[in-house]
């Protein structure tokens, strides 16, 4: 039987900063992984961090300190106190890893201003993308002879008394042996189950995950005595099509409202504030007539939201309509379009400022105007937040406080920083939370 010193499931966003935290303070590490697509290379790849030395190089002032005051002016006190705090302080440490060590290229995000926070401190790669950062992160995997990374080996149960972990491989079962374990497998978005029990809004919603995300270590976690936290908490995603282009579901990215896009119903009538957080506006559009809308941007909103990678996607799979006038917009995607083009006047005059919005949208840019885009979309599960309630080194909890030894967890298996129900989300944070529990189960599984 092979025996590591750091066994860590799962190479999404918080196995592979685990791993790569682990290797890098010298523990001998195994990563296993389905070799299923994760949420984190489904995502745009955007994550929150305050206090960064690129938003120094830029002027912006930011803290832990004001990033805690963003998320409970969104959710309250229904997170946790000591995950928020550790998230908070840790997600800059964890970027400059990431950067660093792990030899992945970092940036801001200057692009769009994400309802939720006070100042820009979302960071990604060259390409914000999800799909290129988990490339590339794998990548970096290579730069340490002390990290195995085995793809195709599903985790499948842990060994008595945490002692390491049994996966299968090509229908073959193995054990591996290890001083410490990192559930990283990602959250139940995939689980209708678990959906069912915790997150009910969210079981008839299109699951925009990834499909690795089953509940897994979540059960796992459960099954051990762990506390398990803000389990109601999930991801909304409403700039999703409803349609699949071969086997991909396009996704818009949530750029953009703030790009100034408008957002009409069947009946060619606007039913929200687009500037609200996307998770909650999920809901809003879930209960509009099919579950459905007709998002319409110009050409300038086109322009800019193709610096994120799933809108660039999407783009590529030519999923929006470019449309000269609004009849057109109306003829194809069967709106009323005396309707559609009243609404479009009106908004137009909202963003002038020469009238009242109804929804109380405070964010306008300048009118759209002609050439518009439009694509029909519905509202989707991007993740779920709730989890493992962890301590300041990611080490898994009991009820009482104590630690559930030799066991660790990050990502979706670990309670996020959304708090309870989707309102709470804000646009990186869950990648936010995934990195800094990620990079500290590592230290802190190897020892340092």
């Amino acid at each position: 039987m092979n025996t590591h010193d750091v066994l860590v499931a799962g190479a999404g966003a918080a196995g592979l900063v685990a791993a790569l935290a682990a290797a890098h303070h010298g523990a001998r590490t195994l990563l296993l992984d389905s070799g299923q697509p994760s949420t984190f290379a489904t995502s745009g790849g955007l994550f929150s961090a305050p206090g960064t030395r690129w938003q120094r190089e830029l002027g912006i002032e930011d803290s832990p300190d004001l990033f805690i005051a963003d998320v409970r002016a969104k959710n309250g006190d229904t997170v946790p106190d000591l995950l928020l705090r550790t998230v908070a302080e840790q997600a800059a440490p964890a970027a400059d890893f990431i950067d660093g060590p792990a030899g992945v290229p970092l940036h801001l995000h200057t692009t769009t201003n994400w309802p939720g926070h006070a100042v820009k401190r979302l960071h990604a790669t060259a390409g914000e993308s999800g799909a290129e950062f988990n490339t590339l992160l794998r990548a970096a995997l290579a730069r340490f002879p002390n990290l195995t990374f085995i793809e195709g080996a599903e985790v499948t149960a842990l060994l008595p008394d945490i002692t390491g972990a049994e996966f299968v491989q090509d229908g073959t079962t193995h054990r591996v042996e290890a001083g410490a374990t990192i559930l990283a497998t990602g959250g139940y978005g995939g689980a209708p189950d678990l959906l069912a029990r915790f997150a009910p809004p969210a079981r008839h919603a299109v699951h925009a995950g990834g499909a690795g995300s089953t509940g897994f270590g979540v059960r796992i976690c459960a099954d051990l005595g762990a506390e398990m936290q803000c389990m109601d908490a999930y991801q909304g995603q409403p700039h999703v099509s409803p349609h699949l282009i071969g086997t991909v579901r396009p996704r818009f990215g949530a750029s953009l409202p703030a790009l100034g896009s408008v957002m009409v119903n069947r009946e060619g009538r606007r039913f929200c504030a687009e500037d609200m957080g996307p998770s909650e506006m999920t809901g809003v559009l879930l209960s509009q007539p099919e579950g459905r809308a007709v998002e319409i941007w110009d050409e300038h909103a086109q322009q800019a939201a193709q610096a994120g990678g799933p809108f660039r996607r999407a783009v590529e799979l030519g999923a929006m309509t470019r449309c000269e006038t609004v009849a057109e917009i109306a003829a194809r995607f069967a709106l009323p379009e005396s309707v559609l083009a009243e609404t479009l006047s009106h908004a137009a005059a909202c963003a002038r400022g020469e009238a009242t919005d109804p929804f109380g949208r405070r964010n306008w840019k300048a009118p759209i105007a002609a050439p518009f885009y439009a694509a029909e979309i519905t509202g989707a599960l991007a993740h779920t937040q709730g989890g493992a309630r962890v301590d300041a080194v990611a080490r898994v909890l009991r009820p009482d406080g104590s630690p559930i030894p030799r066991l660790y967890a990050a990502g979706g298996v670990a309670c996020g920083i959304s708090g309870t129900g989707t309102a709470g989300y804000i646009p990186g944070n869950g990648l936010a939370q995934s990195f800094a529990l990620g990079f500290l189960a590592g230290r802190a599984a190897a020892g340092a």
